[in-house]
């Protein structure tokens, strides 16, 4: 048996190896490697991440989804969607605001959310600051809670100048608001505006049940200020263009489905996903674009566990395009990647998925 002593020439007190460079240290060869993505530009990069946006650039649209916009253009109903996580439901408001060229306002539903937040918040902690340092001295009460009063997304979809105003004509200009920018680069060419109430199935049901008035009359009522928002004079019949989603975590009022419009969308196939590669990225070479194919097959087959949503699946095309480009792909890369970008339960060990349960 040869002893390990035998092949190290410093137990011979000589060292005549070459021991080659120094190792580089991982937080050096990670600076190196993220350097130059750091210095990409921006329409490389993109401003924002492909799956998540709602800019509203890209959005395939079916015969079915075609069908049911109009139908809720016709009817004025809101147009509640169902389907799993990542198929497409919340994207669809933003890219018909641009579409139509018309304003875009959106909600995202919670527990604890309340009808009246769709419509107007108060800001009670600078309202006292302000009353404390005397400067609401000489106003009226409605003048004097006026700058104060946020308007929500539904009253910016009903009426954007009185919105604008916070409920009073008389407001001064420094006072006046402002919607959130959800859509840069974007400017309405026509009255009318699209509102996303996203994943409405978080809230109860009484936040369901509160809005089949506002929804249904297009008109909101303003507690602080004892006014009510109405859609102006001449504004377009369909708005605003209401798009609902739900998850389906719980269930949603009786009442309140009577009164939208409702479509499920599945889950995109191979087919689609590769389309919806397409129109975010381009092409891309013969090697990548088979790869991309076969992953959309390999993660819409029932039999690959939970359903991943179109982000996850963008994400992970994004970068095997740039390791493609750097030469920096190969089988185990692949492996690692996926895990990282669509096996989100092995986050979980199986005993804590079964705590969990």
């Amino acid at each position: 048996m040869t002893d390990v002593t035998d092949l190290d020439p410093v137990a011979d007190g000589v060292d005549d190896t070459d021991p080659g460079p120094p190792a580089e240290p991982a937080d050096v060869r990670l600076l190196r490697h993220l350097e130059p993505l750091l210095e990409m530009p921006v329409g490389d990069r993109g401003a924002t991440r492909h799956g998540d946006s709602r800019a509203g650039d890209v959005y395939i649209l079916t015969p079915e989804i075609e069908t049911a916009v109009k139908v809720a253009v016709l009817t004025g109903r809101p147009l509640l969607l169902g389907g799993p996580p990542g198929c497409g439901k919340s994207s669809l408001a933003s890219f018909l605001a641009r579409k139509l060229g018309v304003g875009y306002h959106e909600f995202v539903a919670t527990e604890d959310s309340r009808p009246s937040d769709l419509i107007w918040r108060l800001d009670a902690v600078r309202r006292l600051g302000d009353a404390n340092a005397t400067t609401l001295t000489g106003r009226t009460s409605r003048e004097s809670t006026a700058p104060y009063v946020e308007p929500g997304p539904l009253w910016w979809a009903l009426d954007p100048e009185s919105a604008r105003k916070r409920g009073f004509p008389g407001l001064a200009e420094s006072d006046h608001a402002a919607p959130p920018d959800l859509l840069p680069g974007h400017e309405p060419a026509r009255d009318g505006a699209v509102l996303l109430i996203d994943e409405i199935d978080k809230a109860d049901a009484a936040f369901c049940n509160g809005l089949l008035v506002p929804l249904g009359s297009r008109q909101a009522f303003v507690g602080p200020l004892d006014f009510t928002v109405r859609v102006p004079t001449g504004a377009p019949a369909w708005s605003p263009l209401t798009i609902i989603t739900t998850n389906n975590e719980r269930d949603l009022p009786e009442a309140f489905l009577r009164r939208c419009l409702v479509l499920r969308l599945p889950a995109p196939d191979a087919d689609r996903l590769v389309e919806i590669v397409h129109e975010h990225f381009g092409r891309s070479s013969e090697p990548i674009e088979q790869l991309v194919r076969d992953l959309a097959e390999e993660v819409t087959q029932p039999q690959s566990g939970r359903p991943v949503s179109t982000a996850e699946f963008l994400d992970l095309v994004k970068v095997l395009r740039h390791l493609g480009q750097t030469g920096d792909l190969d089988g185990g890369m692949l492996e690692m990647l996926k895990r990282i970008t669509l096996d989100k339960h092995a986050l979980y060990s199986a005993d804590e998925r079964s705590w969990l349960r």
